[in-house]
């Protein structure tokens, strides 16, 4: 395995202590608070052109939605390459210096006329292509901070950041737009991305950067040497298919397949979003745990039992007699979800070589969005021909199935992180 980088000053030599082992580094921390202030003020700008475009057509909506995703999907794997290539945090603060005036320029052409759908695809358009060189290399960041027997934590604390982030930016984008209109949400926007830039003088100036020993001539070679260090890995390859089961599987549960039941056994939205509030809840319990004690030794096999025990709350959750047994069991595939996302999230970073970290980003990032191009729409299809209690069962089958699979491959099964090796003569160890 590499050695890990720890986020302390350049010319720092002095072996790390037990505590400095075991925790994410206070350059993490503050790497990650811009982070999160960041991602609200996309999630609130997005809400609001989103909110706009629903109200002039469902079409123009879907429109807006699949132009943002259609650049992620064609260039994150080049968005992974030129992360490696220049380093993720000149990635990082390049596409907040995009941002920033873009969303200010925003804000100043809406508070000037109505905003038509061209301008609003073009936004969309321009919001997913620097999304899919900014993701990658936001995603590897962690690699640079934080020792390897801390990933574990660190990614849990990510990942809790992420879903605030999520679970507040609608509401923030709502309040936005009834106090103040369309232009608010892309003010808030361009605040948070200076906020961030502020965040990243002080990080840039402090991280070491692993200088990248890939000597390929282009960015497409570079993409498939990519390709390769990821599929030839067997901890690396498992890890991406077992995303993309997850991604059929398990992530359609919360957002689509439970206002689906609850609109077919006739409960009401109160149900609903207490049912989707439960997954999220179970999510977010598991991971406060793992920040706080850390990740189980054996990461594979608690990832595997992960994905298991949220397959079978979603199996279960067909044969639920009302619907407070049935948030119970969205709760129960939340915790699951949870055991398996904070454990794989983690292998994969510590298994990842430093210098392709933002590649193999990328790809595992394609192993989720790929499916749910075709998955949401499949669960569309069938919910018109077959009942909701199949689905359930069909859904939680496969999940159960792929994490069955996951456990019957024993690079993956045996796959640990690094755990903490204290120097003698220190404190602490």
């Amino acid at each position: 395995m590499p050695a890990q980088t720890t986020g302390r000053p350049r010319g720092t030599e002095a072996p790390l202590t037990a505590r400095e082992h075991h925790a994410p580094s206070r350059l993490y921390w503050t790497w990650l608070a811009g982070t999160g202030v960041s991602a609200l003020g996309t999630q609130t700008l997005v809400f609001g052109l989103v909110w706009h475009v629903a109200l002039l057509s469902p079409g123009t909506a879907a429109a807006v939605l699949s132009a943002q995703v259609a650049p992620r999907v064609l260039l994150t794997l080049h968005g992974g390459a030129l992360s490696d290539r220049i380093g993720a945090l000149p990635v990082i603060t390049a596409t907040h210096l995009a941002l920033c005036p873009m969303a200010l320029a925003g804000a100043w052409a809406m508070s000037l006329t109505d905003p038509g759908p061209a301008l609003m695809v073009v936004t969309a358009l321009a919001l997913g292509t620097v999304d899919a060189l900014h993701l990658p290399a936001s995603a590897s960041v962690p690699q640079l901070l934080v020792p390897a027997a801390a990933m574990g934590r660190a990614m849990a604390a990510r990942q809790i950041v992420l879903q605030g982030t999520a679970l507040c930016g609608p509401p923030l984008g709502g309040a936005a737009l009834t106090l103040a209109g369309l232009p608010a949400t892309y003010a808030i926007g361009a605040l948070a991305y200076l906020v961030m830039l502020a965040v990243l003088l002080r990080v840039r100036s402090r991280a070491r950067r692993t200088p990248s020993a890939d000597t390929a001539p282009g960015p497409h070679h570079r993409v498939g040497r990519g390709l390769a260090i990821v599929f030839g890995a067997p901890v690396l390859r498992a890890v991406v298919l077992l995303t993309g089961a997850f991604a059929v599987f398990v992530i359609p549960f919360s957002s689509l397949l439970v206002p689906v039941v609850c609109a077919a056994r006739g409960w009401d939205a109160v149900t609903t979003g207490t049912a989707a509030g439960a997954f999220g809840v179970g999510m977010a319990c598991v991971s406060a745990v793992v920040l706080w004690r850390g990740t189980a030794p054996r990461a594979g096999l608690a990832a595997a039992l992960g994905m298991l025990t949220a397959g079978a709350g979603i199996a279960a959750a067909a044969a639920a007699p009302g619907p407070t047994a049935f948030c119970l069991l969205s709760l129960a595939a939340g915790l699951g979800t949870g055991a398996f996302s904070t454990h794989v999230a983690a292998l994969f970073m510590t298994g990842c070589p430093p210098d392709a970290v933002g590649r193999a980003q990328s790809v595992v990032a394609l192993a989720q969005w790929l499916p749910l191009l075709w998955a949401n729409p499949l669960i569309g299809v069938l919910a018109r021909t077959l009942p909701v209690t199949v689905l359930l069962v069909l859904w939680g089958t496969g999940a159960g199935a792929a994490a069955v699979a996951a456990l019957c491959a024993r690079p993956f099964r045996t796959a640990a992180l690094p755990r903490p090796t204290p120097r003698p003569g220190r404190r602490g160890g």
